[in-house]
């Protein structure tokens, strides 16, 4: 039985609490990226993210010590994999985020909610319903709208933001397919370290070391934030969603970090707001609240 079957002998009930977790996820996610964008700029990209993983690495070992240290092979190998894959999102992030901004990032990232199930399709041999391509499709729609802007230029940036949608939406696999095999606790605290170890090590080769002069309040502060919501809290309530939601459900609920980043960039000031944003993330919205009848309207039948 394939893993996405298993997601759905949940019931309806299981699975929208499963999805309400991950529309908090989507905030803190969204919320972040104006945070990662200062901490790219103030220091360098990938010692940015190297740093925040270090951090959050610290107080896994703190919190997880006993799930990590009697942590099996398998558990490592799929933790492994996955911090493959976050590799290639944190660097197209991060570089994106570099020669771009935070919005159009968030834009074109979201986009992996229409890669998604084409992937399921792909990896499991089963064809999402209709109900969640014409979820993903209705907010697709509302991502294109909402970033939409005449005479809108896509430069390098916005290309590595595109590729992070992909390696977004194999992260999403990945997750899904590691939820299920490994305690969320353990899943969490071991991808993050081997992460932390690769990120480091990419950070040593590529670029300088920085000074300490360039950790200033501001910047440690934000990366106590990123470090204690945005990576541990956030992968935590990620992977305990998807013991329980499909992976085609996450995706289209996770797009919301795209509206989320979008209204606090505006909110910010690194953004002006348009009126064609809030009609694109009403679509957005539209498009998750499809994807979830789903499951009421099967039950009432």
């Amino acid at each position: 039985m394939s893993e996405q079957v298993k997601a759905n002998d949940h019931s309806t009930k299981d699975i929208l609490v499963a999805d309400l977790k991950l529309v908090l996820v989507a905030f803190i996610w969204g919320a972040g990226i104006p945070m990662s964008a200062v901490l790219t700029r103030a220091i360098t990209p990938l010692w940015a993210v190297a740093c925040r993983m270090l951090l959050s690495s610290l107080f896994l070992l703190i919190i997880f010590r006993k799930k990590i240290f009697t942590a099996s092979r398998r558990d490592w190998a799929i933790s492994a994999m996955l911090a493959l894959v976050l590799t290639c999102v944190f660097t197209s992030l991060t570089f994106g985020l570099y020669y771009s901004t935070a919005s159009k990032q968030a834009l074109i990232g979201g986009l992996n909610v229409i890669i998604v199930p084409l992937f399921v399709w792909a990896f499991y041999r089963k064809r999402p319903s209709n109900w969640v391509f014409a979820g993903a499709a209705i907010t697709t729609a509302g991502l294109m709208i909402m970033g939409f802007t005449p005479g809108m230029e896509f430069n390098f940036g916005d290309f590595l933001s595109f590729i992070m949608a992909i390696f977004y939406a194999l992260q999403v696999m990945a997750s899904g397919y590691g939820a299920k095999r490994v305690d969320p606790g353990r899943l969490v605290a071991l991808h993050i370290i081997v992460l932390a170890g690769i990120m480091t090590v990419l950070a040593l080769i590529f670029e300088p070391m920085p000074s300490a002069a360039l950790f200033t309040p501001k910047v440690m502060m934000t990366l106590l934030a990123v470090s204690l919501g945005n990576t541990i809290l956030c992968f935590f309530i990620q992977f305990k969603a998807l013991e329980v939601t499909p992976e085609t459900h996450a995706a289209i609920i996770l797009s919301l970090e795209a509206l989320f980043g979008y209204l606090i960039a505006v909110v910010s000031g690194q953004d002006p707001f348009v009126l064609q944003g809030a009609f694109g993330g009403l679509l957005m919205i539209a498009g998750i609240i499809v994807t979830e009848a789903e499951g009421f309207v099967k039950k009432a039948q």
